[in-house]
């Protein structure tokens, strides 16, 4: 689907506020689709947060208002994230000490003809 502009979409969302909500809800769906089976599921959740965000708000504005907050935790776990792994020393190699192997080698699965 080819995206309207941002002229075209306020002015829909002006004059047929019912039918820029469906394109919205349209174009959403057409995003979270086009991303990997692993996001699609959190994509649905996340945007299920946002469109109760939305509603529960008093105006657009402290809707706005919420979403961006939302958006500023994410950024703030995700900076708090980055810094934690850069200051933790990386893991030491494991070595198995004694004992017999417990599976068996590829050729001790071979069949003998």
């Amino acid at each position: 689907m080819d995206k309207p502009t941002f002229d075209e979409l306020r002015n829909l969302s002006e004059n047929h506020p019912e039918e820029f909500e469906r394109l919205r809800a349209e174009l959403i769906e057409d995003c979270i689709r086009s991303s990997s089976k692993f996001s699609q599921n959190r994509l649905r959740g996340l945007q299920f947060v946002i469109d109760s965000r939305r509603l529960l708000a008093s105006n657009p504005t402290k809707a706005l208002l919420e979403i961006q907050g939302m958006m500023h935790e994410a950024l703030q776990r995700l900076d708090r994230a980055l810094h934690s792994q850069a200051e933790t020393p990386p893991a030491q190699e494991a070595r198995i000490l004694g004992g017999q192997q417990r599976w068996p080698r590829q050729h001790d699965r071979e069949k003998p003809h």
